[in-house]
């Protein structure tokens, strides 16, 4: 993003960062080219502003061009109270999809039963057929449910590492 710095967004950036030998330009467009946009909000003056933030920075920047007004440094606190509350976020929204995988863990292992006890019925119609196209179609639907039981254990596994990622990625934000 191409912005230009008012004099207060200078000053408040070379008094309030470390930035260096950096000019306040160069630091200001290295911090904003990794910024998120976090909405709009009202400024120091209480005009509404285009929020951006990186590294706890908050870069508030007019509505209708791309200058920054000012930046204000992270307040340790409230930086504190917002790391709890995404860790809380996180950890919750990985309990209810850790919860769902079991689920559906558990749904797959329920299905595994019933086409176990399909195939036991299919073996006993099997056994009674007499004509050799029905024997054959028998033997076939039961083929086609025993591939369908050896896939099984690989959606469940797939699952599971599911899981697995998602908790690694929680654990690097925790």
């Amino acid at each position: 993003m191409k912005v230009t710095l008012s004099h207060h967004a200078k000053k408040r950036i070379t008094k309030r960062f470390k930035i260096g030998n950096q000019t306040p330009e160069a630091w200001a467009s290295q911090m904003l080219s990794k910024a998120i946009y976090c909405g709009i909000g009202p400024d120091d003056n209480g005009k509404d502003a285009r929020m951006y933030s990186h590294r706890g920075a908050t870069f508030m920047l007019a509505l209708d061009v791309d200058v920054v007004k000012t930046v204000i440094p992270p307040n340790k606190s409230s930086i504190n109270r917002f790391r709890h509350k995404v860790t809380k976020f996180i950890t919750e929204e990985f309990a209810k999809m850790s919860e769902q995988i079991k689920q559906e863990v558990v749904r797959i292992d329920k299905f595994r039963d019933e086409l176990e006890e399909e195939i036991g019925y299919l073996e006993d119609r099997l056994y009674h057929a007499r004509s050799l196209s029905t024997k054959l179609a028998f033997q076939a639907r039961i083929n086609a449910v025993r591939m369908r039981i050896d896939e099984l254990p690989a959606e469940s596994h797939e699952l599971r590492r599911e899981l697995t990622r998602a908790a690694r990625g929680v654990a690097a934000h925790v």
